[in-house]
């Protein structure tokens, strides 16, 4: 039986990743663990690193609401060109990372005029551990596409490239409750972000128009239980390397679940005009373990019950209506947004409002104002968080006569 080298104590640069305009709460909720962000000079907006173990990334994957991976920086080299790459990675002792009779996978994020296909940079780098594994072991591992095993990621840029374990797999927006979704949902991750953009606090009752799968008020949820985002998921590929200590995991989850509280300490409502998207929330509610903790009721998004707050503490309410990319024409949107802006002003004066818009021209052309935003970025669209939207005077006609239509309906 093949000896192994652990490896889980050792200390590397992290890269906790994640999507636009999110690395702001990334970066607070790592503090927030306890650890010391650094500046390694590689900035993107799209990650923030710091320096850690094995057994720091273990924690950072189950408590992370906003980041999408966490890698392990295994080597940082020049490469020229394909055979430079096979030579770097040839040069690093995977056989004290990857079990010979196990699985990996390899991805890719490459911008080199080295090569015309990222797919040749996975494979030669798939090659170089391979052919390293066979010379060790006299036999390799498997390899694929599937993240359900080792997982390694290539960063190639110009002539710099920089090897790492992912010890995410699947992504962690992938948090394992939403087993059923409506049409473009927002991601866990982003709705995490969100949430923390708005300022809410488990004291501040939460408001969730327009729910559709219940991603956002599941996720206020979590976060008012103290619920760790990845709790449910099996699955890790740090499982998979040879370096993973079960026992430490088994420690670190045990601890996290011991701080769970599903006691309610506000209002989490949502609501959506379709039954089955209402239905559909309450079942993932469930399976997140959060299915008491929020009021779930079927109606338009106008009618929706705004529970009452109690002392100086203001509520917050967030919709994501449909942005008009893929949900239709955008200019059938228009007296969507001016009521929301009506909404916004008449119904929720004592709730801070975010409206998640991933397009600007119904905005533009409802005449929304509003008094801040922040650009997020969900599924390759980019987006806009406006805060407190109202109908401006850009639109007074067409507010006044959607004011008459909702009295009357």
């Amino acid at each position: 039986m093949p000896q192994f080298s652990y490896f889980s104590d050792e200390p590397s640069r992290l890269v906790a990743t994640c999507s636009e305009g999110a690395a702001p709460y990334l970066e607070r909720e790592i503090r927030a663990l306890g650890y010391r962000t650094r500046d390694y000079g590689q900035k993107s907006g799209l990650a923030v690193e710091l320096e850690g173990t094995l057994r720091d990334c273990m924690r950072l994957n189950l408590h992370l609401r906003t980041a999408h991976r966490i890698l392990y920086a295994l080597d940082m080299f020049r490469a020229r060109g394909p055979a430079d790459l096979y030579n770097a990675v040839s040069a690093i002792p995977w056989e004290r990372y990857i079990l010979p009779d196990g699985y990996f996978s390899v991805d890719c994020r490459v911008d080199t005029p080295s090569i015309n296909d990222t797919r040749y940079a996975s494979l030669k780098v798939k090659d170089a551990i391979a052919d390293r594994m066979r010379r060790h072991f006299g036999y390799r591992p498997d390899s694929g596409s599937e993240r359900t095993g080792a997982c390694v990621f290539l960063v190639w840029n110009g002539s710099s490239a920089a090897i790492y374990l992912d010890t995410s797999g699947e992504s962690l927006s992938r948090r394992g409750y939403r087993t059923e979704q409506s049409d473009a949902p927002a991601r866990e991750s982003l709705a995490a972000a969100v949430i923390m953009a708005s300022g809410w606090s488990p004291a501040r009752n939460f408001l969730n128009p327009m729910c559709g799968c219940g991603t956002f008020a599941i996720e206020a949820a979590m976060i008012a239980a103290n619920m760790p985002p990845a709790m449910l998921r099996r699955n890790f590929a740090f499982m998979h390397l040879a370096g993973f200590d079960a026992e430490a995991w088994t420690e670190i989850r045990r601890a996290a679940a011991a701080a769970i509280s599903t006691e309610k300490t506000c209002r989490i409502t949502a609501s959506d005009i379709d039954s089955e998207c209402v239905a559909m929330s309450v079942r993932n509610a469930g399976r997140a373990g959060v299915g008491d903790m929020i009021e779930f009721e079927t109606c338009d998004f106008l009618k929706s019950s705004v529970p009452p707050v109690s002392g100086h503490e203001r509520g917050v309410a967030v919709m994501n209506p449909p942005y008009g990319n893929r949900l239709g024409d955008p200019a059938a949107l228009l007296d969507l947004y001016a009521a929301i802006g009506i909404f916004t002003e008449d119904r929720l004066d004592s709730y801070d409002t975010y409206v998640l818009a991933g397009n600007p021209e119904p905005v533009e052309k409802a005449g929304l104002t509003y008094e801040k935003s922040y650009v997020f970025a969900n599924g390759g669209i980019q987006c806009e968080l406006m805060c407190n939207p109202v109908a401006g005077s850009n639109s007074s006609a067409r507010v006044r006569s959607l004011r008459r239509r909702m009295k009357r309906g």
